[in-house]
This record gives structure tokens, C-alpha cells and sequence, in this order.
């Protein structure tokens, strides 16, 4: 139901958070399929292309490319946005024969009418990472008010009621999302932990733009733009989804959206409207390598009184409570100097004694949430970073499709060596494993280049 009005992003970011539960902060490895490989740590993203700082909110571009280490949770906080969004996805009025055009007509139109919504999705998803299946309830109330961007203020709870899968779905389970209109909070009952901060935060990247919080809010965003940005099939007038008669659609970005938002070659999603209510029931999003979900409409009730007392939160008396921007504060890097990034450090930091001729050290980034993690940005001839971490970055997991990927000796240690691209696009990501300490070399290079910076570390 996230999206059931021109701006429920918070409730996207409910529904999302519910589904993630309890995300911590941490570096991750990533591949964008048919481009060269990228990683994200804290606030900064190494490409293939390039490397950058990037700020607390980040582009649509940079925001769409994929996380290995979190890419199963994604596509299924990707899929229940979906769902709880129905409102988003209206298309037509029962027993007519509409043309496709008409359908995103009619799903602008029935936006702007509804006022609540009480939803309850199961979500199944299948990936090489994790597989599992949630349950999830929400309810989401249109405001008078509206936010600085004109947009209606939406309140929000959502509730993870049933998870089952591999040994990680039992800590979920009774997670909630709450917004009342200006603040937002995240319990964990597992953990009896709670995250909060002011939902204004979230849309100015107050809370850091590494915060899960915001993140799942920025693909509440990302998801709107691709609903705006598709071009629409009919795939079927008439198919059965849960007793309900529907129509199946697909959305097919278009391409200016696939360059913006990347995600052209890489999620394929078909929706099922419902004829009777006009809303989707069903939604289906195939990530190609990376997994599949499936999300279905179990209840569906549009435009119920909800009490305001349902968006209320009061914080358990034993819970701990943590303030979202403090999260926020730790996530973002320090710059600093290499003498002094080895003062803070439990391990050795090494730089390289070989540069690509023209290269040079731009800047030197710490960061000291979940781990310990040394950044250092070069440019030049190339642009490259070299990061080490130790406690905090997750494994390489495997390439996507376009990718090329190969086992190397770096250093006297296995390592993985990633390539894609060509020519002036042609980019390369290099990690191995070396007394306890993760090292990456990702940037505009070749392969040899990226071996050479690795074998020449001291």
C-alpha cells in the first residue's frame, strides 16, 4: 500500500523495513550485469568507471546498482513495495476491453481517490542467496497535510507476521514499522531494539544515505519513477489469481528509464490487476540471476476508517532505543591521512608501491561501523580505489550475468578477479583475503593493472 497515494513513500518504506528487518550498516560488493563491477562502502561507490565520494543522497543511477551482499533482501523489499503499492498500479474498470494506455490512465486517476488502505501480502523469494516466504500486514492513512515537496503526508504501520526459510526468517518475525505522520519507528522484538528518527530525515538524507531507513525509502522513489517510466503490455485479459479475475501486465522500462535507473536488463516484473477492484493483486519480479519473487494480495481493503491510535508507537520500558541520525553519523566515512587512518586501525595499512602511470592518491576515507574500513581513492590515468576492511565487508558472492569472473592467486592468497566492459569502459574488481583483513582493488583498469597495484602493496 506504500504507494497508493502520489507520495506514500513512508509507507514503501514500511513495508520495505518490515521485510529487511533490522539491516545493519556494512560495506558491500556489488556488480552492475553487462558493466563493469562496483562497490559501495559507506558513502562511497567504486565503479569501474570511476570512483567518488558520494554524498548522503545518493542519484537514482548510483542507488540501482545491484549490492551482492544485500541483493536477495532487496528484490524482496523491491516485490512487497509492489504489493503494499497496489494503489499505485489501479487499472480499469470491470468487463472493458482497455488498451494499455488507458490502464496507466486509469491507475493515475485512482490514486488521487483513495484514502486508506489495510493490506495483507505473502511474499515468497527464491535467490542463490536466501529463500523464504513472509507474511506481511500494513495499514496506511492519507493526511490533510503535505510534505515540502506539496506531496501528501502518509501514516504508516507494518507488521511481519509469519516467516519461514532458511535459519534467519525466526529473528524477523514480529517486526514493526510505524509512522504517525512526522516520526518513524523500527522494533525489532527479537532483539528488543528500536530505531527512530523524524520522517522529514528520510527525504533529506538527515539520517545518511547508508541508512536502511532511507534507502528503502530512495526505492519507494526509484519504483515510482519506474511506474512512470515503463512502457505497458497486456500479457492476458483474463487469468485467475486467488479466486480473483485479472488482467496481467508487464512494464518494460523505457530507455531513458533503463539508463537512469539501470534496471532494464535486470528485473522483469508482471503485475495482475484485479477487474473487480481495479487494483493489483499479484505481483511477479524476476531478477534474472539474482532471484525471483513472487507477492500476492491475500487482503485487500480500500478507503476503512482507521483509527489514528493505529499509527501510534510508544517504545517497550526495557527496549534500547537508538536515534537513526547517530546511526547515520557513524555511517558516514572521516576523511583522513594514512598516518593517521593506521592510528585508528586494528591491522596494517598498506598502500601500493606501483601506480598506473599518471595515478595518484586523492583521498584516504575511514569508517568504523560494523568493522574497520580503510578507503583510499586514486585518479589520474585511472581512477581506483583500494579498500581494506576488517569485521565489515561481506563475501564477493558470485558475478551476474555479463560479468566475467576468475579465481587468481593474489599475494599467495585465492582471490576473485572481475571484468566487464570494453575499452574506455572497461573495469575491473580484484578481492582477496590476507591475515584476517579483506582487501579490494576496483576501478578503470585492466586486469594486470589491478594485479600489479595488489602484488605491489606494502
Amino acid at each position: 500500500m506504500a504507494a497508493m497515494l502520489p507520495s506514500l513513500t513512508s509507507p514503501g518504506a514500511a513495508s520495505r523495513f518490515a521485510c529487511h528487518c533490522w539491516t545493519r550498516h556494512k560495506p558491500s560488493f556489488g556488480y552492475l550485469p553487462a558493466r563493469p563491477p562496483n562497490v559501495t562502502v559507506g558513502n562511497t561507490m567504486i565503479t569501474a568507471f570511476h570512483t567518488r565520494r558520494v554524498g548522503t543522497s545518493l542519484s537514482y543511477k548510483q542507488r540501482r546498482m545491484l549490492i551482492k551482499g544485500r541483493n536477495s533482501m532487496r528484490i524482496l523489499r523491491f516485490a512487497t513495495v509492489l504489493m503494499l503499492v497496489s494503489m499505485v498500479l489501479v487499472a480499469c474498470a470491470p468487463g472493458q476491453t482497455l488498451t494499455a494506455e488507458e490502464i496507466m490512465q486509469r491507475m493515475q486517476a485512482a490514486r488521487d481517490k483513495l484514502q486508506t488502505a489495510h493490506t495483507v501480502a505473502e511474499v515468497t523469494l527464491n535467490s542463490p542467496e536466501r529463500s523464504g516466504s513472509f507474511t506481511i500486514e500494513s495499514w496506511a492513512k492519507k493526511t490533510d497535510q503535505t510534505d515540502a515537496a506539496g506531496k501528501a503526508i502518509v501514516q504508516l504501520r507494518a507488521k511481519v507476521l509469519q516467516a519461514s526459510g532458511d535459519d534467519r526468517a525466526a529473528n524477523i518475525v514480529g517486526t514493526e514499522f510505524v509512522n504517525d505522520g512526522a516520526t518513524f519507528w523500527l522494533y525489532n522484538p527479537q532483539e528488543n531494539k528500536v530505531v527512530t528518527g523524524k520522517l522529514s530525515e528520510l527525504h533529506n538524507g538527515g539520517v545518511g544515505a547508508q541508512d536502511p531507513t532511507a534507502q528503502m525509502m530512495r526505492m519507494q522513489e526509484m519504483l515510482q519513477q519506474l511506474l512512470d517510466g515503463s512502457d505497458v503490455t497486456i500479457e492476458s485479459e483474463s487469468e485467475q489469481v486467488a479466486g480473483r479475475d485479472t488482467r496481467k501486465i508487464r512494464l518494460t522500462p523505457k530507455a531513458e528509464t533503463q539508463e537512469q535507473l539501470q534496471l532494464g536488463s535486470v528485473v522483469d516484473t508482471n503485475l495482475w490487476i484485479d477487474k473487480e477492484t481495479d487494483l493489483p493483486v499479484k505481483a511477479l519480479i524476476d531478477a534474472k540471476d539474482l532471484g525471483r519473487v513472487e507477492a500476492t494480495a491475500a487482503t485487500l481493503e480500500l478507503n476503512q476508517p482507521i483509527a489514528d491510535e493505529r499509527f501510534a508507537f510508544t517504545p517497550p520500558a526495557n527496549a534500547e532505543v537508538i536515534n537513526a541520525a547517530e546511526i547515520a553519523k557513524q555511517a558516514r566515512p572521516q576523511t583522513t591521512t594514512l598516518d593517521d587512518a593506521r592510528q585508528q586501525v586494528s591491522f596494517p595499512v598498506l598502500e601500493p608501491a606501483t601506480l598506473p602511470d599518471g595515478a595518484q592518491l586523492d583521498e584516504v576515507q575511514l569508517l568504523n561501523l560494523r568493522g574497520e574500513t580503510i578507503v583510499q581513492n586514486y585518479s589520474g590515468s585511472v581512477t581506483f580505489s583500494l579498500v581494506q576492511g576488517k569485521g565489515g565487508l561481506p563475501g564477493a558472492g558470485e558475478a551476474p550475468a555479463g560479468a566475467q569472473a576468475q579465481t587468481v592467486t593474489v599475494r599467495g592468497q585465492q582471490g576473485t578477479l572481475v571484468t566487464g566492459g570494453t575499452g574506455a569502459e572497461q573495469g575491473t574488481l580484484l578481492r582477496w583475503e590476507e591475515n584476517g583483513v579483506t582487501f579490494v582493488v576496483a576501478g578503470t583498469l585492466s586486469p594486470d593493472q589491478a594485479l600489479n597495484i595488489a602484488e605491489s602493496l606494502k
